[in-house]
């Protein structure tokens, strides 16, 4: 058994946002061959799902928020690492002033995206990831109560304005998901920690686990296994790939599927 690993934007979907139909036959090839399907993406467990719902019967896993939480199909928690509200707390009253510059922030719950300020991101993630909001105003959190992560947008490029601490560097693992995305993370978390798991939990030796992607939270995870970048992925996942494939435009993942999969 093999475990396959994808990320999602740019990986398994181009710009059109369309999960093309010839991805989705060739990942139900690997699961009638028995091999087990990850998804693993910034998104939650609801927005992971979606795409694995897609796919024909077989072993499928989401690891959600960048590796914080892996979930089986059913929705159960196989293991979770995460922050506190209080952390979330903290980092907002330290950078509440980019809002005034176009910014956003809120974290992501358990099963919802928390905020104080609706935004065009928050509503972003309640429609495409089938998120619930939570207004922190209005229900807020325990200080103790985990989060997955915390996440700073901004779609006008002023990240200038966001000042983050030598102290914030080294009590988050800081991950670049896209050009309007920052995100804060528990430092002991990773896709590919979110990945370890899963190959250990399923007793799958690592040469035996090909990771797909194309983002710098993606790097970690194509680098520590057999890794397969897209031709569209930035340069530094390009370097620790074992291959590169083609774009996902051009359905890459069914090429290095056939291809590069033994």
């Amino acid at each position: 058994m093999k475990l396959l690993v994808f990320d999602v934007d740019d990986t398994l979907i181009a710009a059109d946002k369309v999960f093309r139909q010839s991805t989705i036959d060739s990942l139900n090839e690997r699961l009638a061959l028995g091999d087990a399907i990850a998804i693993a993406s910034g998104r939650p467990y609801i927005g992971i799902m979606q795409f694995l719902n897609k796919l024909a019967p077989g072993k499928k896993f989401p690891i959600a928020a960048n590796g914080a939480a892996v979930y089986d199909e059913a929705g159960h928690c196989l293991d979770s690492n995460g922050l506190s509200y209080a952390d979330f707390l903290t980092f907002y009253s330290r950078h509440k002033r980019i809002l005034d510059f176009g910014g956003s922030m809120y974290c992501y719950t358990l099963d919802a995206v928390a905020y104080f300020e609706d935004s065009y991101f928050i509503n972003f993630e309640k429609n495409w990831n089938g998120l619930a909001g939570r207004d922190l105003r209005e229900n807020p959190l325990k200080s103790d109560e985990p989060i997955l992560k915390i996440m700073v947008t901004f779609n006008n490029g002023r990240w200038d304005t966001l000042k983050v601490g030598e102290d914030e560097m080294k009590k988050f693992h800081v991950i670049r998901s896209d050009p309007r995305f920052l995100e804060f993370m528990n430092p002991a978390v990773d896709k590919a920690t979110g990945v370890e798991f899963l190959r250990k939990y399923l007793a799958i030796a690592k040469e035996d686990v090909f990771c797909f992607g194309d983002q710098g939270n993606d790097v970690g995870m194509i680098g520590s296994y057999q890794g397969i970048a897209m031709d569209n992925a930035i340069p530094e996942a390009k370097k620790v790939a074992k291959f590169v494939t083609l774009s996902a435009q051009e359905d890459g993942v069914s090429y290095a599927l056939h291809h590069f999969v033994k």
